[in-house]
């Protein structure tokens, strides 16, 4: 794993893609680990905070139609630069506006810019598999975790040195601006442009298996992304400095699991490593509701590994599909994610309201079954 990672970093298109996932995760960690202060600067209940939250995977969906269409006009590379300094901008807004419903406002800008990058950025690590004879796309999504747990892990030292949440918040913005720009010159477009067509397809049958799962798996992320730390600070009653810790342990055992994902693909097969993977999940839910701040942490971050191979897993499988092109691919599999991280944390709040959020991990718990009875059905 080690290696697989310095040889990753090695490569300048390689280390240039691992960058972009690294840094669109490391503002959303951040974010989501002051949501707690931010909810009650607002006044927000639970059921208004999912509400919220729905606004964000909505951006997300808005331009999914036109995502394989805006990639072929700009270029993987353009597309992922674009979507990322927008992103790393308008992050910022979140935590500046007075009211619920400009709140809305402000994610659902925050989800277009997350929609545009996440997939662009998919289809650039697609293209450096496909040109340099490569398989990085588990490691480019280990990135992403490795960059949720920085931004997660250090909350705890913005909290402490008096930073609110918007100097927090900016600070990191202007930091991976001056990292991202120099970069994005190393990143890659497609040799050959796919051929104008339809630039959004539902899942063809061959991936409706996988768009199933991607529904599942989505809303579970979305899910404990949004509302672990809320459920350790509040209903745990940890420390604003420790609340974050839950997701910190998702996002690095999850990175873990992914920077090791490559190289465990090769030696156990696709198949094999969603139906293993899935199960831990099912356990490490399982823990995290059991009622006490160590276990959440431990089950937190057991659901973190185990998901780690989904996506990557997903994404190179869409990418791949014979007759459809890798942007479009990856845009119908990312469609049926979006509907359901939509779904996910938004249900989550309504459940809490009516139950518990550990109410709300048990029905996390039982997605992960679904995806992980789904998982069978792969040939």
């Amino acid at each position: 794993m080690i290696r697989h990672f310095i040889d990753y970093l090695r490569i300048p298109e390689r280390r240039a893609t691992g960058l972009m996932f690294f840094a669109l995760s490391l503002s959303i960690g951040a974010w989501v680990t002051r949501l707690p202060e931010i909810k009650a600067n607002l006044g927000l209940s639970k059921s208004e905070l999912g509400l919220a939250l729905l606004f964000i995977p909505l951006g997300s969906a808005v331009l999914l139609p036109f995502y394989g269409a805006i990639i072929r006009k700009l270029g993987e590379k353009n597309a992922t630069l674009m979507g990322i300094i927008s992103f790393l901008l308008a992050i910022i807004l979140p935590v500046i506006v007075p009211s619920l419903y400009t709140f809305m406002a402000a994610l659902f800008l925050v989800g277009l810019c997350i929609g545009v990058t996440d997939v662009a950025m998919n289809a650039v690590a697609a293209e450096v598999e496909k040109q340099y004879d490569c398989q990085i796309m588990s490691a480019s999504h280990g990135f992403f975790s490795l960059g949720g747990m920085v931004g997660a892990a250090t909350t705890g030292f913005f909290i402490n040195q008096g930073f609110s949440p918007f100097e927090h918040l900016l600070a990191w913005s202007v930091f991976l601006l001056i990292l991202i720009i120099p970069s994005g010159r190393y990143l890659t477009n497609a040799k050959k442009r796919s051929a104008p067509g339809k630039s959004f397809q539902l899942p063809p049958k061959a991936m409706l298996v996988l768009a199933l799962i991607s529904f599942c798996i989505m809303m579970c992320e979305g899910g404990i992304t949004d509302w672990s730390t809320i459920y350790i600070k509040e209903d745990l009653m940890a420390s604003a400095q420790m609340a974050g810790l839950g997701f910190a342990g998702f996002s690095a055992l999850m990175a873990l699991g992914r920077f090791a994902g490559d190289g465990l693909i090769n030696k156990v097969g696709s198949k094999k490593l969603l139906i293993y993977g899935l199960l831990l999940a099912c356990m490490g839910l399982a823990i995290s509701i059991l009622g006490s701040f160590v276990a959440a942490i431990i089950g937190f971050s057991l659901a973190g590994i185990g998901y780690a191979a989904v996506f990557p897993i997903l994404f190179g499988a869409a990418a791949r599909v014979k007759g459809v092109a890798a942007e479009v691919g990856i845009a119908s599999i990312a469609s049926s994610g979006y509907i359901g991280i939509l779904l996910g944390p938004a249900a989550i709040g309504f459940i809490a309201d009516q139950t518990s959020l550990a109410g709300g991990f048990i029905f996390l718990l039982f997605l992960t079954l679904v995806g992980w009875l789904l998982s069978f059905k792969i040939s």
